[in-house]
């Protein structure tokens, strides 16, 4: 078995199930609302390529709260129910992504041509939630229920493979005809800084090794140092920016476009 680690976090690329666990987690006694005060335990996790149901919609809610950004004087039910409702496209999305095919044979629009490999970041769950984890923060959409136990899907990250990058007005210059693009990185708050993102990014370079490709792309908004950073640690380059007119045109800031040789 291929083996990962980071200075914070075990990392175990993929770990088959083995012996049934029972499913559903409670509060850990360690969890509470001053645990952002303390240092975070080291969280344990593993990674894997899946196309599980149960995964799938843990995914979207991993995403659906990572991307979350809402106005102050939003009630907590109208925040819940935007995530509820964030949770269920990704959801029905991702499911079309994978899938493949035209819209008409189940595949998502603009992804006629575009193979789709999810991978998520597992953290166990036997009986509590890991350290530092608040239920009261906790979609319990994140939970993924399977046959060998539960887990709290932590992060996640989808590799894109085909000749252009879906739906994206900036395109990159190398391996013409067949390169790949990650999106949708994301990792739940309590996961973060623990090297979940940089170990899916790996995984996914890993992956794009399998697969035979050259050239790993991602897209980074302007603004966003802390992803610029990342990715510049994990080895990718500028190769492209967009210009400020798409905050006109298209109603959004400009990104920066990445790449890596795989």
């Amino acid at each position: 078995m291929s083996m990962a680690t980071t200075t914070r976090s075990p990392c175990i690329i993929h770990t088959p199930c083995r012996t049934p666990q029972r499913p559903g987690c409670r509060a850990s006694s360690s969890s509470s609302s001053s645990s952002s005060s303390r240092p975070r335990a080291s969280l344990e996790f593993t990674l894997e390529v899946t196309e599980d149901a149960a995964d799938i919609r843990a995914a979207a809610a991993c995403r659906a709260l990572a991307f979350a950004n809402y106005p102050s004087d939003r009630s907590t039910f109208a925040i819940r129910s935007a995530i509820a409702m964030k949770i269920d496209a990704e959801s029905a999305a991702l499911g079309r992504k994978i899938h493949g095919g035209s819209p008409a044979e189940g595949g998502e629009v603009g992804h006629d041509d575009i193979e789709v490999v999810c991978i998520v970041a597992r953290a166990p769950c036997v009986g509590e939630l890991p350290v530092g984890f608040d239920l009261r923060a906790l979609d319990p959409q994140c939970l993924s229920v399977r046959e060998c136990g539960s887990s709290i899907v932590v992060g996640s990250l989808d590799v894109n493979v085909g000749a252009n990058l879906p739906s994206e007005e900036l395109l990159g210059t190398l391996s013409a005809g067949r390169r790949a693009y990650l999106s949708n990185v994301s990792v739940l708050d309590p996961a973060r800084r623990q090297g979940v993102a940089r170990a899916l990014i790996e995984r996914a370079m890993q992956l794009g090794a399998e697969l035979g490709l050259e050239t790993m792309y991602v897209h980074v908004k302007v603004s966003n140092v802390a992803a610029q950073n990342l990715y510049s640690s994990a080895g990718f380059e500028i190769e492209s920016r967009e210009n400020r007119s798409v905050e006109t045109t298209l109603g959004r800031e400009p990104r920066l476009l990445l790449r890596r040789r795989v």
